[in-house]
């Protein structure tokens, strides 16, 4: 993956790393019974439920982050709750609906990063969309471990 001039990767790249690690997710997520949402993850106290509404509440605050609401406070204790409020939501849905939301919410993500570019070159802005990357990351390889148990 090219680098622009700053260093960091483009915004069509990491639109494209979401995309790819969205579709994967998705795509395990068909073949899982609605039961092993349940199971433990490597996180302590974590299930797989809990993980993949992790995931959820991190698109929706990169999507805030990419396109803030004009007037909204950024302050850590707003983020806490954007990101309390969609892992609830995220937390109560059956597994395929708890799909569909984050095949959505990843497009949505992926569309954001191409259309807000420019707010890439913003220093905690590039933080929530490594973090993301992360999460993305943490909760594939743990719906992973639990398909091969």
């Amino acid at each position: 993956m090219g680098a622009d001039e700053g260093g960091s990767e483009p915004a069509s790249s990491l639109a494209d790393q979401v995309s790819a690690q969205r579709a994967t997710l998705v795509e395990l997520l068909e073949g899982l019974p609605e039961t092993r949402l349940s199971k433990s993850t490597p996180r302590q106290g974590w299930t797989l439920r809990h993980e993949l509404s992790w995931l959820a509440a991190s698109d929706e605050e990169l999507l805030q982050r990419l396109d803030p609401v004009p007037g909204a406070t950024s302050d850590e204790a707003r983020w806490r709750r954007v990101r309390g409020q969609a892992m609830h939501t995220a937390q109560e849905l059956r597994l395929a609906a708890l799909r569909e939301h984050l095949d959505a919410s990843g497009a949505r993500v992926s569309a954001s990063l191409e259309t807000h570019a420019s707010r890439l070159e913003e220093r905690v802005v590039r933080a929530a969309v490594e973090l993301h990357l992360e999460h993305a990351s943490a909760a594939l390889a743990s719906l992973r471990g639990v398909l091969a148990k």
